[in-house]
Formats: structure tokens, C-alpha cells, sequence
């Protein structure tokens, strides 16, 4: 068995129209069309990597908005600088959500993290060239 690449990740979220004004406005995702499940849902695409959600009626928020922690389960979005990480970070502030950037990361990116309204924890990041890890493994492999 050879494993090829990652299709979809799901969300399943108590209302598809919040999660919607989320990941359309404040993440600016393309919607796809989605076939007629008998579910209520949404989908997105970015790159080559779909983002299913998925209303069930009985989803539990998993955290409070407000608790933020790298170590949590989370989705991660690339952006290619630094403007773009700062107009995702208004929108978020904008609509009043929590945030944290994790300072001096190892990383040498930039790592925003914050809450869709299903307390799915999302994280952002961008290349930064002022780290003084900015030459590191995951820059020089992955980004």
C-alpha cells in the first residue's frame, strides 16, 4: 500500500452557516460545489487538499475559545509573507476572536493560532526572516 496524499480533512460543526461566515470571510477559502449528502455541509479547496464541513447536530464544541495551546490538535494554513498573515490576523481580531502567536519558535515561522466557532484550533503560518531560526530544517525542506 502506497498512501499518496492527504484528500480531505473534516470538520464536523453544530452550524454549517457559522462555520461558513469563518472559513469563507475571515479565512477567504474558496467554496466547491458538494454532492447532495443528506447532511447539511460545506465544502472548500486549497491546493490539492479539501476541507469538508460537516453540520451533525449533537457536535460538542471541543474547548473555549479562549484556551489557546501550539499542543492542541489543529489545521494549519501556509501563507507567503508576512502582509498576509497581519489581514488574517484584523479579520480575526475584528470579529473579536482570540489569539496567540507563538513567540521565538523554533520553527523560523511566524505561528498564529485561534478558534473556528467549533473550538477547532487553527493555526497560520509564514515564513520569518527576523527569527533567528529562519534557517531552519522546516524552511529549508518544506516551505
Amino acid at each position: 500500500m502506497k498512501l499518496a496524499r492527504v484528500d480531505h480533512v473534516a470538520f464536523s460543526v453544530k452550524d454549517v452557516e457559522k462555520s461558513k461566515e469563518f472559513y469563507g470571510r475571515i479565512l477567504d477559502l474558496p467554496e466547491i460545489p458538494r454532492p447532495n449528502f443528506n447532511f447539511p455541509g460545506v465544502w472548500y479547496k486549497l491546493g490539492e487538499v479539501m476541507i469538508h464541513i460537516i453540520q451533525k447536530n449533537d457536535a460538542d464544541a471541543h474547548t473555549n475559545r479562549a484556551n489557546l495551546s501550539a499542543q492542541d490538535a489543529h489545521l494549519a494554513f501556509f501563507v507567503e509573507n508576512v502582509e498576509e498573515l497581519n489581514s488574517i490576523i484584523k479579520k480575526v481580531e475584528s470579529a473579536e476572536i482570540p489569539w496567540y502567536e507563538l513567540e521565538n519558535s523554533p520553527s523560523g515561522l511566524r505561528q498564529v493560532f485561534f478558534k473556528d466557532p467549533d473550538g477547532y484550533t487553527i493555526e497560520i503560518v509564514t515564513p520569518n526572516p527576523e527569527s533567528p531560526y529562519y534557517e531552519s530544517v522546516y524552511l529549508k525542506y518544506f516551505a
